[in-house]
């Protein structure tokens, strides 16, 4: 349910993108929230699939793939149509995220191992964790003042890159699912969920993530607000990524997919706007 949630938003958001015509005023204003509560929500999802993939490293490669060929499609409908692309598509800030958040927690991983001295004597490192996420892909064996090197230097890329290529939403989104992840951690008999299989494992973890977003979202516009420039790039239909979290609780996440057919979702997004160009085409 979740996901057709984010789904539907996102198909009215494009039709707004690609039918500006027809969407006018009001219907305008509309369809642009409706985008921004198509990103809240699937970005709540990335940070919820952070913690619970497998394989961190396929998880940004197909998050990435799904991207380049999403901005392909878009690129060629901006050349035909003669629109304007303000930057670049979400998904490639969704990519970004999972650097960003493996970066974090390998530093600060090792960091705890150089204090603590923390590596075990049989040398088994199977996962090194910070919030529950291994960031030491493969289990290779990686000394603590190199990983800190590492995961600094991943964060620090994921930030550069996102700012210097224009990624939709930028450090805000960035942050925004790194709140989102942190603020998501499970804390076992701290509550009951506000409804059965929603993404939110308990109310605490509910409320955390609303106090820790709300927080961004109000230094955000304060910012906005005292630095002219930022202004453009901080909107004030933002507060739509607010909104979501609610709408987000009371959806269920079941039923759980085949692993084959969630892998197949990742390619709902260029789909989408493969159809809407061709349809503009036909139209």
């Amino acid at each position: 349910m979740i996901k057709l949630g984010g789904y539907i938003f996102t198909i009215f958001y494009l039709a707004g993108s690609f039918f500006p015509s027809s969407f006018q005023g009001m219907a305008g204003q509309l369809s642009q929230i409706s985008g921004h509560l198509a990103f809240s929500l699937f970005a709540l999802l990335i940070a919820r699939g952070a913690r619970r993939t497998s394989n961190h490293f396929f998880y940004f490669v197909r998050l990435l793939s799904a991207a380049i060929a999403t901005e392909l499609i878009l690129h060629a409908a901006a050349w035909k149509f003669d629109f304007y692309l303000a930057d670049r598509n979400p998904l490639f800030t969704f990519a970004a995220s999972l650097a960003l958040i493996a970066g974090i927690s390998m530093a600060v991983g090792c960091y705890h191992d150089l204090v603590a001295n923390a590596v075990p004597a049989g040398g088994e490192l199977d996962r090194k964790i910070l919030f529950g996420v291994p960031v030491n892909p493969g289990n290779y064996r990686i000394g603590p003042a190199t990983g800190i090197i590492l995961g600094l230097a991943t964060a620090g890329l994921s930030l550069f890159v996102s700012l210097y290529f224009d990624f939709a939403y930028g450090i805000y989104g960035l942050l925004y699912i790194l709140l989102s992840f942190i603020a998501m951690r499970e804390d076992p008999g701290t509550g009951k969920t506000l409804v059965r299989d929603s993404i939110f494992t308990s109310r605490t973890e509910y409320l955390r993530t609303l106090i820790y977003l709300t927080t961004l979202a109000a230094v955000a516009f304060l910012l906005s607000f005292a630095i002219k420039s930022l202004r453009p790039r901080i909107p004030l239909t933002y507060l739509a990524t607010l909104a979501i979290i609610p709408i987000a609780s009371i959806l269920p996440e079941r039923p759980r997919l085949a692993p084959g057919i969630r892998r197949l979702l990742y390619l709902s997004l260029p789909v989408f706007i493969g159809l809407f160009f061709l349809l503009r085409l036909w139209l």
